[in-house]
């Protein structure tokens, strides 16, 4: 694991990249949850979605957006931080051309950034939300794109939050015609707080990426 820095459009990118000793390994890109609210890439559900990308043998990095800690610039928009995010996906697959699959995990607003990113980016073999932020509703943007993801949710997020969470399953599968899986680690809030709970939604994490990535070696 390294610390390093990628060169964005506003600026350096600081980043933390994991390499895995099989060259062709899956890749994955980790999204952090909304910087105005102070997450950022070394967070604890960020550095928990990270290590179960690395542990079970991907290539993984993280990142901090433009304005955020030592990335240069100031806090960006929307547009501003989906080229960010376009930045380090081009980064880690030039890094491993051997590499055919690669991921995408976001917490918060990270999650709705992956949508965004799965929608531009046709090469992308799976992702997983980690508790969407229930107050994004703009999903006008979701075309087919056949594919498979998760949402982890924690139990005791909020009835809005829960029901968030049913309404973006039924649209990602209606408009966007995507295979989804959801998950709800029992307990838990929107920021997995217990040191149980973030291990739990770790595991189901690491469980899920595991097999659907099995699977889609055999296909």
């Amino acid at each position: 694991m390294v610390d390093l820095i990628i060169t964005g459009e506003s600026g350096n990118l600081h980043a933390v990249y994991h390499k895995s000793e099989t060259p062709s390994a899956p890749l994955a890109v980790i999204l952090s949850g909304n910087p105005r609210q102070k997450y950022h890439m070394n967070d604890r559900v960020s550095y928990a979605m990270f290590r179960a990308f690395a542990d079970i043998g991907f290539s993984v990095v993280r990142f901090n957006y433009r304005g955020v800690n030592d990335s240069e610039g100031t806090i960006g928009t929307t547009s501003e931080n989906m080229l960010d995010i376009a930045t380090v996906i081009d980064w880690i697959q030039n890094k491993n051309e051997d590499s055919e699959r690669i991921w995408l995990a976001g917490h918060g607003l990270g999650a709705w950034y992956v949508l965004q990113a799965l929608m531009r980016r046709p090469e992308v073999s799976g992702f997983a939300l980690v508790s969407p932020d229930p107050t994004i509703t703009d999903f006008t943007f979701l075309s087919p794109s056949p594919n498979r993801g998760l949402i982890l949710q924690g139990a005791d997020e909020s009835d809005d939050a829960r029901a968030y969470a049913t309404n973006l399953t039924q649209i990602l599968k209606k408009q966007a015609q995507i295979d989804l899986e959801t998950i709800r680690v029992k307990g838990a809030d929107a920021n997995y707080s217990q040191p149980a709970d973030l291990r739990q939604m770790y595991n189901d994490l690491k469980a899920y990426v595991g097999r659907e990535d099995a699977d889609i070696k055999l296909l």
